[in-house]
């Protein structure tokens, strides 16, 4: 209990000092009521205010967002935005290199015991920087497959608007890795979140980490049930195969209906060199 306690007053704590992201805008909530603070939802899981937000802001961000705009957000301790800035996407948009490890389509690895899955979880990369859950939790299963050829999948969990306005939370989204484990001679899911857990854990613990009213929070299959009813209930838990980088990977799945099947070299380089400051 003092471990879980520990973990929200982290995840509570605002930041101390200015700090820059660099991200595009994912969306922007309004508020419900017609008078609340809006809130804009970065690709990088962060939820922000914008200082001194108006008319021609809105106008901005709603043309940033269709033109799938990168910046360098400045934000204050209060997490405001207080500065945009431009820049170039930091990935190729087209022609991205795929990394071929085998022509065998995805099927979830098991593995033989818990204490398999402790070892592994227990070996991952670690790194003190902050970092976005989803450059983590790529680097993480990307490790898995390359050292032990461990197909991992990956589960999602999606705050909604109602959540995130009742608690005053700081992101939109969570992701980290899952393991399929021989328990007692049935296959069970386990969650392998190396940075807010001390080891594999039930879905629902994992979810209770973050979910201060401790909700049951559903499973849904497509992105599109959480996207479309922001305002209803207070979370969404999506499982996808561990190629799924970014929520927006989840959502090109919904509308072309072709699953994510490999590695793409530049999201792999990307995540290492964000999580855990190395260069492939």
């Amino acid at each position: 209990m003092r471990f879980l306690l520990l973990l929200l007053v982290l995840i509570s704590l605002p930041l101390m000092a200015n700090t820059q992201l660099s991200t595009q805008i994912h969306d922007i909530d309004m508020g419900a009521q017609g008078n609340e603070e809006p809130l804009i939802f970065l690709a990088s899981g962060d939820v922000v205010r914008f200082k001194n937000f108006d008319k021609n802001v809105l106008l901005q961000l709603r043309e940033a967002i269709k033109k799938k705009t990168w910046f360098r957000v400045t934000l204050n301790e209060k997490r405001e935005i207080l500065k945009l800035e431009e820049i170039a996407a930091p990935l190729p948009t087209s022609h991205e290199k795929m990394l071929h490890f085998s022509d065998a389509p995805y099927r979830p690895s098991y593995l033989k015991s818990m204490d398999q899955a402790r070892s592994m979880f227990y070996e991952a990369r670690t790194n003190h920087k902050e970092s976005q859950c989803f450059n983590r939790a790529h680097v993480w299963a990307y490790d898995w497959r390359i050292k032990h050829q461990l197909y991992s999948s990956k589960v999602w969990l999606f705050f909604t608007r109602k959540y995130i306005r009742k608690f005053k939370f700081q992101w939109w989204f969570h992701v980290a890795p899952m393991a399929h484990v021989n328990i007692n001679g049935e296959m069970k899911e386990r969650v392998m979140d190396i940075k807010y857990a001390r080891g594999p854990i039930k879905l629902k613990t994992w979810t209770d980490i973050f979910m201060r009213d401790y909700a049951d929070c559903p499973v849904v299959e497509k992105y599109s049930d959480h996207a479309n009813f922001p305002e209803s209930g207070t979370c969404f838990v999506m499982k996808s195969s561990m190629y799924y980088y970014q929520p927006v990977d989840l959502e090109q799945r919904d509308l072309t209906g072709i699953e994510k099947s490999h590695w793409m070299e530049p999201e792999v380089k990307q995540a290492f060199l964000e999580a855990m400051d190395i260069t492939l």
